[in-house]
């Protein structure tokens, strides 16, 4: 409660902070409406900018980019049918329709008012359970954490679904990157093929950058003289219907704890809880028949999902420095540019940035709530702007973004090599989530494998006598390898 307080007090005692919550979520909702940009994108541009700010200003602009971001993707995923951002897919299949039916005020109204309670409901867990795990996580030992971080990478690679094999290349290919530069322990040279620039490893903020924007505009650029439909929008109420509202009350309530329970786990993110939340609130529905034909209920599972996966993101990053999902991953380099290392100890040494996230990510879902519905209008012109305007000022910002954090043209390079790998990789269908997290989750899992089998004597059953860490790798293990069972029994099927 001390932390939380705190975090209220550092947050209001500079106007400027609460300036940083507006600009973060206009900027948020930006990213996150228009197709392709996303709150990932977002916060991984943002993050040079916070170099000059101080700790607590910076992880309030990226905080509020990432609650801003997540929501705005409903816009376009009711009004024109294409998801701003990945989780939004599910919002298309009733907010769409809804609005074909002459009813885009209301789809939009209940798909911010679900993100504001998924939003909300999930700060308040994070108030409860992120402190008395960081408690929790002070007892915890090499070998735990290792099981951690490894099954943060498992579970990604067991949610690859039907494409395990690109699962586990794409994985492979992000630890193999988080290798680069010098050895954890021995503090020797690897995989820097000469290049003393790279001893220090691959740029975070580079790689990231490289692979979501400026991957992504390589990708539409083909389609960038194409003409588009322009959106146009009446007003649109801050409250929707009651009966409606009333009527989505039990999807509201599971999409918000099934997302937060799904943004605690590490590494699975909000597309895997919209699935999870949409079938959950089709089963329970009186309607289920509704769903996909503008079900209001369809709506606010989607939406108060994805967004209640934020705050339950959130834990796993400041209780024990790995990130819950691929946006909170970016924030890992936000806090680092600063000094400040995720972890148990982040209660003790920073704790004013700890409770100031907290209470930044509270008041964010609010302040989006009214800014997103009250600047509606404005965010629809926005997605209008041609891509041949916008194309330009995103890669500026990106140059000057990389080359600002080092004074070096080196991660330049490292940007566009990254750009054009990411776009060799959309071509072969390899998902991004699993290289970034690999990349992230890849250094953690090596250094306290090493330590752990160092402190053990080279005894990898030692792992074994300490329970937490033997639950946590058994897990590891099931999700790489239940799915892989089951594809094994439909190839059967399909020989049969």
């Amino acid at each position: 409660m001390n932390a939380i307080l705190m975090g209220f007090e550092v947050l209001f005692a500079n106007p400027m902070n609460l300036l940083l919550v507006a600009f973060g979520i206009f900027m948020g909702i930006f990213f996150g409406a228009i197709p392709g940009l996303t709150a990932t994108l977002g916060v991984c541009l943002m993050i040079p900018f916070t170099y000059k700010l101080a700790p607590v200003a910076g992880i309030t602009l990226l905080v509020s980019i990432y609650v801003g971001g997540i929501s705005g993707g409903l816009i376009t995923a009711t009004l024109i049918n294409i998801p701003g951002t990945p989780s939004s897919i599910f919002t298309c299949w009733d907010g769409y329709p809804m609005t074909k039916k002459g009813r885009p005020d209301v789809a939009l109204a209940l798909g911010v008012v679900a993100s504001l309670i998924g939003g909300t409901f999930s700060a308040i867990v994070l108030f409860g359970i992120a402190p008395q795990l960081a408690k929790v996580a002070l007892y915890f030992n090499n070998w735990e954490y290792f099981a951690v971080s490894l099954m943060g990478v498992a579970i990604v690679v067991g949610m690859s679904g039907n494409d395990l094999i690109r699962g586990l290349m794409g994985a492979l290919i992000g630890l193999i990157l988080g290798a680069v530069g010098l050895d954890v322990i021995t503090g020797s040279s690897r995989l820097c093929f000469g290049q003393w620039q790279l001893q220090g490893g691959i740029t975070s903020t580079a790689l990231m950058m490289g692979l979501f924007a400026i991957r992504e505009i390589f990708d539409q650029t083909k389609d960038m003289n194409k003409s588009r439909e322009k959106i146009r929008l009446e007003k649109v109420s801050f409250l929707p219907p009651w009966k409606e509202l009333k009527q989505c009350g039990r999807s509201i309530l599971g999409g918000s704890l099934i997302g937060t329970g799904i943004g605690i786990l590490p590494g699975i993110g909000q597309n895997a809880a919209t699935i999870l939340s949409y079938n959950y609130a089709k089963s329970v529905s009186k309607n289920p028949e509704e769903f996909g034909k503008g079900s209001p209920e369809g709506i606010c599972a989607s939406e108060s999902s994805n967004n209640a996966v934020n705050g339950g993101a959130l834990i796993p990053l400041l209780t024990l420095g790995i990130p819950g999902d691929m946006t909170t991953a970016m924030m890992i380099g936000g806090l680092m540019i600063h000094g400040i290392q995720p972890g148990p100890l982040l209660f003790t040494t920073n704790i004013d940035v700890v409770g100031a996230t907290m209470a930044v990510y509270f008041i964010a879902n609010f302040v989006m709530y009214f800014m997103e519905l009250g600047l509606m209008k404005v965010f629809v012109k926005m997605i209008n702007i041609k891509l041949s305007l916008l194309f330009p000022a995103i890669i500026l910002c990106c140059v000057l973004g990389v080359f600002a954090m080092n004074n070096r043209i080196f991660d330049v390079w490292i940007l566009i090599l990254f750009g054009i790998v990411g776009y060799v990789l959309k071509q072969l269908n390899i998902d991004l989530t699993p290289v970034i997290l690999g990349y992230i989750l890849g250094p953690i899992v090596e250094k306290y494998y090493r330590l752990g089998m160092i402190a053990s004597n080279g005894n990898f059953l030692d792992l074994f006598s300490r329970p937490v860490a033997t639950i946590f790798f058994i897990v590891s293990i099931l999700f790489v390898i239940v799915p892989y069972t089951k594809l094994g029994k439909r190839a059967q099927q399909r020989k049969i």
